[in-house]
C-alpha cells in the first residue's frame, strides 16, 4: 500500500498560511484576518485561499476524500465572492 500523502510538500506556504506541527495546511480556523467572519471549513488563515487534499491538516489522505472536498469548495469560493461584491 503506497502511502502518497503522508508526508506533506507545504513548506513553501510557511509564513503566507498557518501549517500545522507537521506541516500540514490548518483549514477551517478562525483568523484575525477574516475579519467579522469565521473561516469555512476548507479556507486557509488567508481568506480566499483554500487548501483540499493531502496538503490539508486532518484530511483523510484518500483520493475519493480529495475529489470530494474539491467538489464542496467550489461552494465555498462562490461564497466568498459573492460576500465581497461591491
Amino acid at each position: 500500500f503506497l502511502f502518497c500523502g503522508a508526508d506533506p510538500n507545504a513548506s513553501w506556504l510557511d509564513g503566507c498560511v498557518t501549517l500545522d506541527k507537521r506541516g500540514f495546511v490548518v483549514t477551517g480556523e478562525s483568523c484575525g484576518k477574516c475579519g467579522d467572519r469565521q473561516a469555512l471549513p476548507l479556507e486557509t488563515s488567508l481568506p480566499g485561499v483554500f487548501a483540499i487534499g493531502d496538503v490539508r491538516a486532518g484530511s483523510t489522505k484518500r483520493v475519493a476524500a480529495a475529489v470530494g472536498e474539491g467538489a464542496a469548495v467550489v461552494a465555498q469560493i462562490h461564497s466568498v465572492l459573492s460576500a465581497n461584491q461591491p
